[in-house]
């Protein structure tokens, strides 16, 4: 998966190994130096040759609440079918995530997710049993799960929340999952909306049964409001993005959008603030303080406008 060699070179900041390493999916994290990046590499090598064990001499592999099966490994032939989706869009491909066969339990509705774990560095990829044959399920599409769920691998050491979703959602074939994707950005976006959505169906139950001039309509009130707020959070982070992107682009050209996905939240609100002829003099500073800066700039900047 990574050879002992190309780890050593990138640990001593060789720009064309770490340059490798990244179009491999493996982003340097944050604020990580090349020691810290290739160890955390190296514990990842160390957790899936666990896994492998495991799956060899047992049959099966458990993490967390999760049991996999060696039997249920889904082929290398299926992420082959996202690499070129995930090259296109941010110049990654993956091909070294375990993937498997599962439908846990409460599984009515479930199409697939990524397990993946930071700083301890290790990811799985589970999808529906009915995926094994068939491309599509209710509104899921197995191609478009699977590219999904590899943005959030790639990008875990970034350790981003505000455009972690509307990145993944960028590989949907729908328009409208496409923009509206990136609705609910932290777990207590969903809870609220969820909490808002109990509440007028506990309101209308409580007004057919027992209080029938009960006033839902300070319910529903409740739900315009939060939604309302979603929309807002969610158009206002699309708007600064589209910024940062207009920013990129008067440095990096049509790499922009590869290069964003491998900015921090903060970073893209920086690069949204910048004036346009202040982006060039940012970069030659991130490059000074942020190996993640220098790899960027080595894969996506042509050589005359690489910082020294």
């Amino acid at each position: 998966m990574m050879p002992d060699d190309l780890l050593e070179r990138a640990s001593q900041e060789d720009l064309e190994a770490l340059a490798q390493l990244d179009a491999n999916g493996f982003i340097c994290g944050r604020d990580e130096d090349a020691v810290a990046f290739t160890e955390r590499l190296r514990r990842l090598r160390h957790n899936i040759a666990n896994m492998e064990q495991a799956l060899t001499e047992q049959g099966t592999f458990t993490i967390e609440d999760l049991t996999v099966s060696a039997q249920e490994r889904i082929p290398q032939e299926l992420f082959l079918e996202v690499a070129s989706h995930c090259q296109e869009l941010y110049s990654f491909q993956i091909n070294w995530v375990p993937g498997f066969f599962i439908n846990p339990k409460a599984s009515l509705l479930f199409g697939g997710c990524a397990y993946y774990f930071y700083p301890d560095f290790f990811a799985l990829f589970i999808i529906r049993k009915t995926f094994r044959d068939r491309d599509r399920w209710l509104i899921y599409r197995r191609q478009e799960l699977l590219a999904h769920e590899l943005c959030h691998v790639a990008r875990i050491g970034l350790e981003s929340m505000d455009y972690e979703e509307t990145f993944a959602y960028q590989t949907a074939t729908s328009s409208f999952r496409r923009f509206a994707g990136g609705l609910f950005r932290r777990q207590h976006d969903s809870l609220m909306f969820l909490g808002a959505a109990m509440l007028i169906l506990a309101g209308q139950l409580i007004r057919t049964f027992w209080l029938p001039n009960l006033p839902v309509w300070l319910l529903w009130t409740a739900m315009a409001a939060v939604v309302a707020r979603l929309v807002t959070q969610h158009r206002t982070a699309c708007q600064r993005l589209g910024d940062a992107m207009a920013s990129a682009q008067t440095v990096f050209g049509d790499q922009a959008q590869s290069v964003l996905f491998r900015c921090t939240d903060q970073e893209i609100r920086d690069l949204a603030r910048l004036p346009h002829d202040s982006v060039q003099t940012w970069i030659n500073r991130q490059c000074e303080q942020r190996l993640r800066w220098k790899i960027i700039c080595h894969r996506f900047l042509q050589p005359a406008n690489t910082p020294l």
